[in-house]
């Protein structure tokens, strides 16, 4: 399941992944994200919260692909809270390719994410 929460006094985005994510969660979720990002004229911060994270089903991964193809390269910076190993593996093997700068913290690290996200952006 993906949920989106706007931080609009912070200009964060915040999702929320859980479980085994579907093509469906993405049809639902992705349109709101990218409305939000259009409408906030601001450099890309955004917090991406894995909660009992389990993975993608297949073709919610190319889904998942097609919009980090679409969004990496955009100025600004996400922070992956997570509790996994793997999750902060992954993260670190997508920001190379990415523009906007990424971090990976735990949960009990999620303040200190949020006080990231809002610190100046270089673009």
């Amino acid at each position: 399941m993906i949920e989106v929460e706007h931080d609009r006094l912070n200009g964060i985005l915040i999702v929320r992944g859980s479980g085994v994510l579907s093509a469906s969660d993405y049809k639902v979720a992705v349109p709101e994200v990218e409305y939000a990002l259009e409408l906030s004229g601001q450099p890309l911060r955004l917090l991406l919260r894995l909660e009992y994270f389990r993975g993608w089903e297949i073709n919610a991964l190319w889904q998942e692909l097609r919009f980090d193809l679409r969004h990496l390269n955009e100025p600004g910076r996400i922070a992956v809270v997570g509790e996994s190993a793997l999750e902060e593996r992954a993260m670190r093997l997508a920001a190379p390719f990415a523009k906007a700068e990424m971090r990976f913290y735990r949960f009990e690290q999620e303040n200190e994410a949020r006080r990231w996200l809002r610190g100046a952006v270089v673009s």
